[in-house]
């Protein structure tokens, strides 16, 4: 599943979407985010699956050294048009899965975040591989609950592929991971209404299609009868209402080492 997932991160009109809910949705998040990890100015801070920029170029604003790590082209278009409209200072891109960075390209920073983005094959090496290229702090966000309930996985994945369908593993996983590499990290929890909107109820279809990788006539009847019983009309266009509860996981290293990060 992880090769569909990069392919449909990778669709110009899934990123179009998710960048629109983000410039245009509820920020809250965001700023709670960006003050919940409490990084000074003129830290250099590493980001692991970036996206369109939604704490890298907030970050490069209040005058942080960023450096992106974001393996989807569209995404670091979109990141980079982001940050020209806002006129933030330049980010460093790195175009890869965090799994092929190897040290050197990462370099060490400040900080390091990986928000929303822990589908890694690897996760205990992705983890450590993170720990060693941060001086100070490891910030990382991901679901206690599965971020899809909401969405119908529970429910279509099974009438649309047959098979019942395994979310990846939760926060709680994740911790206690860490624990087994004998970092104690903190945990805070965080719980929200969590929606979808769109602009018309076939942009609501098409992206629903593309999520669970429909191609059959029978599969498109499953998701438009889904949709006619959960969606919510709003004003000119849909939302798909839900929550979801996240997780923020970090510590803290003691490395009074002078700045040394990497530097393009």
């Amino acid at each position: 599943m992880g090769e569909n997932r990069g392919k449909f991160w990778s669709s110009q009109d899934v990123v179009d979407r998710f960048v629109r809910n983000v410039v245009s949705g509820d920020r809250s998040r965001i700023e709670n985010q960006i003050a919940g990890m409490q990084i000074s100015p003129g830290s250099s801070v590493l980001d692991i699956g970036a996206g369109p920029g939604t704490l890298a170029v907030p970050l490069a604003l209040m005058g942080c050294r960023v450096t992106t790590v974001e393996p989807s082209a569209p995404m670091g278009a979109a990141m980079e048009e982001y940050r020209r409209t806002v006129n933030a200072p330049p980010i460093r891109e790195i175009r890869s899965r965090w799994e092929d960075v190897g040290p050197e390209e990462a370099g060490v920073h400040d900080v390091v975040i990986a928000s929303r983005s822990l589908i890694m094959g690897d996760i205990r090496n992705s983890l450590l591989k993170m720990d060693a290229a941060a001086r100070r702090a490891v910030h990382l966000y991901w679901f206690i609950s599965s971020p899809s309930v909401s969405g119908g996985n529970a429910e279509l994945w099974p009438a649309l592929h047959g098979e019942p369908y395994y979310d990846e593993a939760n926060a709680d996983v994740l911790w206690n991971v860490l624990c087994q590499l004998g970092i104690y990290a903190n945990v805070k929890v965080d719980a929200r209404d969590r929606i979808r909107r769109y602009s018309g109820f076939d942009e609501m279809k098409q992206d629903f299609y593309n999520r669970f990788f429909v191609k059959e006539d029978w599969q498109r009847e499953i998701v438009d009868a889904f949709l006619r019983d959960q969606a919510v009309p709003d004003g000119s266009g849909y939302v798909v209402l839900g929550s979801s509860r996240t997780a923020h996981i970090w510590w803290e290293k003691d490395d009074p080492s002078p700045d040394q990060s990497v530097s393009v």
